[in-house]
C-alpha cells in the first residue's frame, strides 16, 4: 500500500503491523487494547504497550502530525 503524506507529499510504505494498528485505531480501540490484541496474536512480535506506543509515534512522524486527533484526521481522509 502506498500513501502520500500531507506534509511532505512523498510516497511511503506501511508495514503490516502499522496497517493493523491503523485498522484497530479506526475501530476505536485504545493503545492498551491494541497491545492486548498483539499479545494474543502469535503472528505479530509485539508484547508490550510501549511497543505499540512507539509504532504510533512513528506513524505520527511519518504523517507529520503531533496529536492522535491529527493522526485520526489524516487516516480518516486517506485511503488506508
Amino acid at each position: 500500500m502506498v500513501i502520500f503524506t500531507l506534509k511532505y507529499k512523498r510516497k511511503m510504505e506501511l508495514t503490516t503491523t502499522e496497517k493493523k494498528i491503523i485498522a484497530l485505531l479506526k475501530k476505536g480501540q485504545q493503545q492498551t487494547e491494541i497491545a492486548e490484541y498483539f499479545r494474543n496474536n502469535e503472528s505479530f512480535n509485539i508484547n508490550s504497550q510501549s511497543a505499540v506506543e512507539k509504532i504510533i509515534m512513528g506513524l505520527k512522524k511519518k504523517y507529520g502530525v503531533k496529536t492522535m486527533f491529527q493522526l485520526g484526521v489524516v487516516i480518516g481522509t486517506s485511503k488506508i
